[in-house]
């Protein structure tokens, strides 16, 4: 049968179990009745599935953990591996549940079929979309527009992070456990998009004076040709070992505009096995 996570502590441990195999953990509510379907489907399962890891999460005592995972609904089952989700399943479906297991153990990785094919994320081979381990609401952009806020370059769609008295940015990007960073992503309209780019592992609070004459982690330049490209930057990664929080300075933008815009953000890499969601509270009932 899946296990009770009894502590936000071992959540940390799941996601840690997650590198060597398959993790499904099932968000439920006591008071949801095609919850209780879905016990008796995952008691089948895992006798089925020898391999793979169940767990069973109440939504109602870990709501902070339950709001990090973005769950709206449930049941809501979700499935991970290399400390990411892989798949996601809302509802009782025994069939999409099993479909889910199914497609997760043949996705790559290391977990489950004990083979599979090399990960690959935005054109990097062997490395992983870690940009799910970014904690928005411990994450800051200094000197946005609020009408264009950092959240938007998580989301995907036609929405963008735009500077608001000049051109310059400070983004304060916090993970919810360390992460080896090989790569960004940057998607930018091109008449506003950044061009000199400062990157500070685990520096936090600094400001815009403390950007510009702080030694950097890494300086880049992007250019014209790597935003048609794909915008994908792969960093020393000799230097970005042990992430737990990244700044970003943008000096500037490719036009020289008064005003920076940035589209979509992404972190390539991946996740170190000694993970901390330091943002889930390490607390008890009622949390």
């Amino acid at each position: 049968m899946a296990l009770n996570v009894e502590s936000a502590e071992q959540v940390v441990e799941l996601l840690q179990e997650s590198m060597t195999k398959l993790v499904v953990v099932d968000f439920y509510s006591t008071t949801c009745p095609p919850c209780r379907i879905v016990d008796g489907i995952l008691d089948e399962l895992t006798s089925q599935y020898l391999t793979v890891a169940f767990y069973k999460v109440d939504v109602g005592r870990f709501a902070e953990v339950a709001a990090q995972c973005r769950i709206t609904a449930t049941p809501t089952l979700q499935y991970f591996r290399n400390a990411r989700k892989v798949n996601e399943v809302k509802g009782a479906n025994k069939k999409a549940i099993v479909d889910a297991i199914d497609a997760s153990l043949t996705g790559g990785g290391s977990g489950g079929s004990g083979s599979g094919e090399a990960r690959s994320a935005y054109g990097v081979t062997g490395h992983a979309d870690v940009t799910s381990t970014v904690v928005k609401a411990q994450s800051e952009c200094l000197n946005q527009n609020d009408d264009h806020p950092l959240e938007n370059v998580f989301k995907g769609d036609e929405s963008y992070l735009e500077s608001d008295v000049d051109e310059q940015l400070v983004l304060h990007i916090q993970f919810n456990q360390p992460i080896k960073l090989h790569s960004i992503m940057l998607k930018a309209p091109l008449d506003k998009a950044p061009r000199n780019i400062k990157l500070f592992a685990n520096r936090t609070n600094l400001g815009f004076d403390d950007a510009e004459t702080t030694p950097e982690t890494q300086a880049i330049e992007m250019t014209e040709e790597v935003y048609k490209s794909g915008g994908v930057v792969n960093l020393r990664y000799v230097r970005f070992q042990n992430v737990n929080s990244l700044t970003i300075f943008v000096a500037d933008n490719l036009e020289d505009d008064d005003v920076t815009a940035i589209t979509q953000l992404a972190f390539i890499g991946t996740a170190v096995n000694t993970a901390n969601m330091s943002d889930i509270r390490q607390g008890e009932e009622g949390h």
